[in-house]
């Protein structure tokens, strides 16, 4: 498909953005201590605007002091010089720069800011840490002058403009809920009093910074909470904005980042397992209300799929955020049929951040590294062997050929991808698929020699090959618990479900282990009609309780929905010829009968390398990583496997 209309100039207010790909204003955690720009935040943005989009979005900029979580600020004249080289570095690629002024209101957190948190009203909800504090007439006041005197420092510091950021039940989107305003004064009440706040800010920046400075209004089309914000208030909002002056409409979601909200289909921070560009029709029913653009957001990663929004009028620009963490040069490589390395919307960066850490991506270890981690050539390059060629064995392959090493990949198997090529299979899983092709091309277009189905089992079996360091990526193996009639035929593992997919396994099927895979494997199961039951020791509140909110949520959720039954508290205890018996919490017995029995009990380190292999053989630099090591994610692989290239 031509992306004609996604490489499109538009123009927002009185400016011309060369295409409609925005770089969507995401948190990273890269910005010094007091909120300053940083040198590794300068590279981060630097990427991408040289990657080709066509706007970029600061991250969250906070417009108040006392209130400042981990964020960007704009509160003072003192941050202006570092501003002012940032939009200098954006600017010089050709990207118009907008920063995002915002305040976080009721969702502030004491431990983060020392203070209370205030909001419109002094009210309980799910998205509030503790009872806010109720704002005074004066202080709104002020809040306004604040988002007013952010604006114009936004302005001298060069940006093109500024977003006001109304979403996600920040302060803004507090004020124009009816979920959480409940005033009944010039700030509350009725539809025209809860936009007041937001209004003032508007007309007042427009005033000071004149109408050559674009001001957008990014709000929440959709509240997943009680009373709040539906389709046809969104309009009304809209309509109301595009009134006071706003140049461009962004829309967005406040749902299931909230943990609970298992029934919600706008997911603020789309996961795997979200259909492609969820929050798209919550733009589409914006844009009827409104002439002037707007922009669509939530997850979309897929050149083609967004040039489908565009096409069909669902919205005039699209906000790419995590898909430009895991590849800057996403927009050059849409434009010219490259190699895209595709975002997974696995929501690991999204996590570190609520855990207070950096942003970290699993497929793309340069992220805030930019600087750090420049690929040069090597002035002394070796041979390198990997063994392996699952992520952790690809990732070091091709780091180390691009500094310059020469490559062998030794594979037991006959393709590449180890267990990326099972954890692609199911539907609702096609970012793994396309994860990989990224690494099959990649290593393609190298000078990396792969020898397939070449099994090693020891030291002497890399003679001929004389190397100089090898990589041993192995990989992990099913574990099953040794228990009674685990030796029966009707006992697979995950893995031996996958590698032959055409057996039959019978209509009632039992998994044993509610972790990430049996959960996924169940789900996939159920939805091609197979009756499903899955068992494991903590209760269904319990499992999966490491992963994101979001993508936990979705996935239980889509369990259910296809037919799942949830089975907690029960460990299994005996395997007979017509099921399994299972000891409930209780101490009581249950027998569940079952075709197939799928063990999904953990992964064990293929270990059968570590006796014949040092970590200093010879003089032979060696490295184990990935799954061998430990059983994780695809995170620990992918950055082990680059870390020990990079040290070669």
């Amino acid at each position: 498909m031509k992306l004609e209309k996604l490489f499109s100039p538009v123009k927002i207010g009185k400016k011309r953005i060369k295409n409609r790909i925005v770089m969507a204003p995401m948190g990273a955690n890269f910005e010094d201590v007091d909120g300053s720009v940083s040198e590794s935040l300068i590279d981060y943005f630097e990427a991408r605007a040289r990657g080709g989009v066509g706007l970029i979005i600061s991250p969250f900029t906070m417009v108040n002091k006392e209130q400042r979580i981990n964020t960007l600020g704009i509160f003072s004249d003192r941050f202006v010089p570092g501003m002012s080289r940032l939009c200098e570095i954006v600017q010089s690629s050709g990207a118009k720069f907008l920063m995002q002024i915002a305040h976080p209101g009721g969702k502030a957190m004491r431990e983060l800011t020392g203070e209370r948190p205030v909001a419109p009203s002094s009210i309980y909800s799910p998205i509030y840490p503790e009872l806010p504090k109720e704002l005074s007439k004066d202080e709104i006041e002020n809040l306004i002058k604040e988002f007013i005197e952010a604006a114009k420092r936004a302005k001298e510091a060069g940006f093109d403009g500024v977003e006001v950021h109304g979403a996600h039940t920040y302060l803004i989107g507090q004020f124009i809920s009816p979920h959480t305003n409940k005033r009944e004064d010039e700030y509350g009440g009725d539809f025209e009093r809860r936009m007041r706040f937001p209004s003032e800010i508007v007309r007042g920046i427009k005033e000071v910074c004149g109408e050559d400075f674009i001001v957008g209004f990014k709000f929440s089309a959709h509240e997943h909470l009680d009373k709040g914000v539906d389709d046809s208030l969104a309009r009304e909002i809209a309509r109301w904005m595009e009134k006071e002056g706003v140049h461009y409409i962004h829309v967005a979601a406040t749902s299931s980042t909230i943990p609970g909200f298992l029934d919600c289909d706008f997911p603020s921070v789309p996961s795997i397992y979200s259909p492609p560009g969820p929050l798209v029709k919550l733009a589409e029913n914006v844009k009827k209300a409104v002439d002037i653009p707007v922009i669509a957001t939530g997850g979309i990663t897929d050149p083609e799929y967004a040039e489908r929004i565009i096409r069909e009028g669902k919205a005039d620009l699209v906000a790419i955020g995590r898909a430009l963490i895991a590849d800057p040069e996403w927009t050059i490589k849409a434009k010219n049929e490259g190699n895209i390395r595709y975002c997974i919307k696995c929501n690991t960066c999204h996590q570190r951040l609520f855990n207070k850490k950096r942003l970290k991506c699993t497929v793309n270890p340069f992220v805030g590294e930019e600087r750090r981690f420049e690929i040069r050539k090597t002035t002394n390059p070796k041979k390198v062997v990997v063994v392996g060629a699952g992520p952790a064995g690809m990732e070091a392959a091709l780091i180390a050929s691009q500094k310059g090493h020469k490559v062998i990949i030794y594979e037991e198997k006959d393709k590449l991808g180890g267990k990326m090529v099972y954890a692609s299979i199911p539907q609702f899983k096609p970012e793994i698929g396309k994860l990989l092709n990224y690494y099959e091309k990649s290593i393609e277009k190298s000078d990396i020699e792969v020898k397939f189905k070449k099994k090693i089992n020891r030291i002497n079996d890399l003679s001929p090959e004389s190397p100089d360091a090898v990589i041993i990526a192995t990989g992990a193996d099913c574990f099953v618990p040794d228990i009674p009639g685990r030796e029966r035929e009707k006992v697979l593992t995950v893995l031996e479900l996958f590698e032959n997919k055409e057996q039959d396994i019978g209509k009632d099927i039992l998994i044993v282990g509610a972790g990430l895979i049996g959960c996924e494997t169940s789900w996939y199961l159920a939805s091609q009609g197979k009756s499903v039951k899955i068992v494991d020791i903590l209760s269904r509140d319990e499992i999966l309780q490491d992963e994101h909110p979001t993508n936990r949520s979705m996935l239980i959720r889509s369990m259910e929905k296809e037919g799942v039954k949830i089975m907690g508290r029960r460990e299994i205890k005996s395997i007979e010829e017509e099921g399994a018996v299972v000891v409930r919490g209780d101490e009581t017995e249950e027998f569940i009968s079952a075709d197939t029995i799928i063990f999904a009990t953990g992964m064990k380190p293929n270990i059968s390398l570590k006796d014949t292999f040092s970590e200093n053989l010879s003089g032979i630099q060696v490295y184990f990583i990935g799954d061998c090591v430990e059983p994780r994610k695809l995170y620990e692989a992918i950055h082990e496997g680059f870390y020990a290239a990079w040290k070669i």
